[in-house]
């Protein structure tokens, strides 16, 4: 595997059963595998999640492994859809970080990409913190 072309963690509204899946997963080849990455996740006012790096919770989600003929489109949808410039630019809403994810089904680790939410303040602020850090059974509670 190309080591710039790493799978892509998701663990909200890219999650099958939401509208971004359709639009910016379904579209192209790939499989999904449970998964969950370490860090804090907060459903925001904005009415998706962000994930912030800190702490020692787990966020529960899916690895998506693209087709590599789809890989470089894919991730450019992605990149726009989480407003991700480039690594370290002020205009990032996410920032596109390289973290280990566990397989759900296997316990194996993969290191993988994941969207971190960049304002960390506004997250504590004003976001729902998910202790279980599970953001579909959280929309699912809602009703959403």
């Amino acid at each position: 595997m190309n080591p710039n072309r790493l799978p892509v963690f998701v663990y909200g509204s890219l999650l099958d059963g939401f509208r971004n899946w359709e639009l910016y997963v379904k579209p192209y080849p790939h499989h999904a595998l449970p998964a969950e990455v370490k860090g804090r996740l907060y459903h925001l006012p904005t009415g998706y999640p962000g994930l912030l790096r800190e702490g020692e919770g787990t966020v529960k989600g899916d690895v998506l492994l693209f087709s590599p003929e789809v890989y470089d489109e894919a991730l450019r949808g992605l990149d726009e859809l989480e407003t991700y410039v480039g690594p370290g630019d002020p205009r990032n809403e996410y920032e596109r970080e390289i973290v280990t994810a566990r397989l759900a089904a296997t316990g194996e680790e993969r290191r993988v990409y994941v969207y971190r939410y960049v304002d960390e303040a506004y997250a504590k602020r004003t976001g729902i913190f998910l202790d279980d850090g599970d953001w579909r059974a959280f929309m699912r509670r809602r009703g959403e």
